[in-house]
């Protein structure tokens, strides 16, 4: 059974979360758009995954 990338992208942000102390972590893709690609939440703040934002509003 091959690993997903979603699953590596998942351990990835939990395991970066406990080792800084954030409780929000998000990967993105910015071109046209910013587009939010996968969230670690733990009531931090508002994204959603697929969540997308021009740039101008994203930064």
């Amino acid at each position: 059974m091959a690993v997903q990338y979603e699953d590596i992208l998942e351990n990835l942000l939990w395991f970066s979360s406990k080792l800084i102390g954030a409780r929000t972590l998000f990967v993105s893709h910015i071109e046209e758009t910013f587009k939010v690609i996968k969230v670690f939440n733990e009531e931090g703040c508002y994204l959603n995954e697929g969540m997308e934002l021009s740039k101008d509003h994203a930064i």
